[in-house]
């Protein structure tokens, strides 16, 4: 894994992995240099830019799931399974709207199922099980399009898309397509509703003017013929 991250000034940081070490190389060499950010590291390096700083999640040699960044050492286990029976992987993190979210794949112990999971790693809560129950560890990513974050997931040859809501949610992109499209009926009726309100309304004081009018000339017409005008009420 390499990702290159803009730091200002010009200046970017490029994060890939060697051997066991996650190593950082700032750029251009002149201003910067390259130093070892950790070591123990086994896979699944994925990262993010956060509050001006980078935060970066791995899977280490001790089968644990850590949380780190670019400054200092504070690194946080966020998932720790020392037999591998989970066999934690694919791990995505993601900034969203500044909260962090871990996706991540893992098998079942006691079953021979691969499932999807997310969660906040910087919050205590309970890992939700993404959709879908595979056979082999499934392939999972987060796409950003426009308002949207879309997980694809499945395996290769047979993905599925989802809509990540902004409540944490995951639901399917056709069940999100149909409530949307749910949405614009509705908003079409309360717009039809409305314009027919103000129909009857017009219709209403059209109907008085008129009245109004006809009484008027009336009462013209009587004048000019001689004849005592009525009261118009």
């Amino acid at each position: 894994m390499n990702e290159v991250f803009e730091q200002g000034a010009q200046q970017k940081l490029v994060l890939y992995t060697e051997g066991n070490e996650i190593i950082a190389v700032r750029l251009p060499l002149r201003t910067g240099g390259e130093y070892v950010l950790r070591d123990g590291y086994l896979a699944d390096l994925t990262a993010v830019v956060l509050e001006n700083t980078i935060r970066f999640a791995w899977h280490s040699l001790e089968h644990r799931i850590i949380l780190s960044d670019i400054h200092g050492r504070r690194d946080q286990v966020v998932l720790s399974d020392a037999m591998n029976a989970s066999q934690y992987g694919g791990l995505r993190l993601v900034n969203r709207e500044g909260k962090l979210w871990l996706f991540y794949t893992a098998k079942e112990p006691a079953e021979s199922v691969w499932k999807g999971y997310l969660f906040q790693p910087e919050e205590e809560e309970a890992a939700r099980e993404l959709p879908g129950v595979y056979d082999k560890r499934p392939v999972l990513e987060i796409h950003r399009l426009g308002v949207w974050w879309i997980l694809e997931m499945g395996l290769p040859g047979k993905f599925s898309y989802f809509i990540w809501d902004e409540n944490g949610k995951i639901v399917s992109a056709r069940e999100q397509a149909v409530r949307e499209e749910q949405k614009k009926i509705k908003e079409q009726e309360q717009q039809i509703a409305y314009i027919s309100e103000q129909y009857e309304q017009l219709r209403k004081i059209t109907i008085e003017l008129q009245e109004d009018g006809r009484r008027m000339m009336d009462y013209i017409r009587q004048k000019k013929s001689g004849h005592p005008p009525k009261k118009v009420p």
